[in-house]
């Protein structure tokens, strides 16, 4: 978990110590999440991505971060294109289509670009 601490000055030397607790049920494991995150590709995306395991993030809504990846035949996993967010509660994929708009321009854009320099 990361925490970024803005408007407040440290002076250095201070010691810092920082403690956040959090109590709560996860009905969707992290694997679940994966699988979850790999049918939405598979309906909304293609076959060209592949997913990672998730990180679990904490704010508004607790849910699983899953990285997606673009994957081709010949070169295997390429670059991350971006991530779904799995609902950790109720195990919705938020926003399946708008996501995977994103990541096929993203995918056919990075595409172009290697078909480009396989040709140059």
């Amino acid at each position: 978990m990361a925490v970024n601490l803005s408007g407040t000055g440290v002076p250095t030397g201070t010691n810092v110590e920082v403690k956040i607790e959090i109590h709560t049920h996860l009905r969707i494991s992290a694997y679940v999440a994966k699988q979850k995150a790999n049918l939405s590709l598979a309906l909304h995306c293609g076959q060209s991505f592949c997913v990672e395991d998730p990180v679990l993030q904490v704010g508004q809504r607790i849910c699983w971060l899953v990285p997606v990846w673009l994957s081709t035949p010949q070169g295997g996993r390429q670059t991350k294109i971006g991530e779904f967010a799995v609902d950790a509660q109720t195990g919705e994929v938020m926003e399946a289509g708008e996501r995977c708009q994103t990541f096929k321009q993203i995918a056919n854009a990075l595409l172009l670009t290697l078909a480009d320099v396989h040709t140059a």
